[in-house]
C-alpha cells in the first residue's frame, strides 16, 4: 500500500472515452491527420488511387493533356474539327463606312466622301481577290452610297453659293444712286 501520489493505473494516459490522446502512448509514431474534405490530400497525405489529378508515379488513365493527341480529337490550340473562324470582314469596308458617316455628321463632306470612296473602292477590290475568306461588301456599298450623297451635297451647296454671289453682285448694281 503505498500513500505516494503517482498516476493512475492507466499508464500515465487519460482514460476518457471517445477522445484520442494528444501525445503518442509508449513513443509510437504520430497519428495521421484526418483525410481532406475536399478532395486533395493535406500535406505529408498520401493520395488514395483514383482520386484528384494523377500524380507522375500513376498513368493517367488514358485521359491526355493539353496538347496531346487522345482518342482521335486534337488537343488544346491545335487545328481540327469542331469550332472554325468563318470569313473575317474586311477593315478598310468598315473603315470607309465609320468615315463616310462621320463626314456626313460633321459637315465634312467632300473630303470625307473622297476618303471614304478610295477606301471603299479598295475594300471591294480585296473581298472580291480573297475568294470568300473576306465579307463586307455591303459595308462598302453602303460607304459608297453616302460618300455619294455627300458629294452631290457638295455640289448642290456650291452652286447654292454661287447662285446667292450672282444675286447679290446684280441687286448691287442696280441699286439706283
Amino acid at each position: 500500500m503505498s500513500d505516494s501520489p503517482g498516476p493512475p493505473d492507466g499508464g500515465g494516459r487519460d482514460d476518457r472515452p471517445g477522445e484520442q490522446p494528444t501525445e503518442p502512448v509508449g513513443g509510437g509514431a504520430p497519428q495521421p491527420p484526418p483525410p481532406s474534405p475536399y478532395g486533395q490530400p493535406g500535406y505529408g497525405q498520401q493520395q488514395q488511387p483514383g482520386y484528384g489529378p494523377p500524380s507522375p508515379e500513376q498513368p493517367g488513365y488514358g485521359q491526355p493533356g493539353y496538347g496531346q493527341p487522345g482518342y482521335g480529337q486534337p488537343g488544346y490550340g491545335q487545328p481540327g474539327y469542331g469550332y472554325t473562324t468563318g470569313p473575317q470582314t474586311e477593315g478598310t469596308a468598315t473603315a470607309a463606312l465609320v468615315i463616310a458617316i462621320i463626314g456626313l455628321v460633321t459637315c465634312l463632306w467632300p473630303v470625307a466622301a473622297i476618303i471614304a470612296l478610295v477606301l471603299a473602292n479598295s475594300a471591294t477590290k480585296r473581298i472580291k481577290e480573297s475568294g470568300g475568306r473576306l465579307t463586307g461588301l455591303e459595308q462598302a456599298r453602303w460607304a459608297r452610297i453616302i460618300a455619294i450623297v455627300e458629294l452631290a451635297l457638295t455640289a448642290v451647296g456650291v452652286l447654292f453659293a454661287i447662285v446667292l454671289v450672282a444675286i447679290s453682285a446684280t441687286s448691287t448694281s442696280y441699286s439706283g444712286i
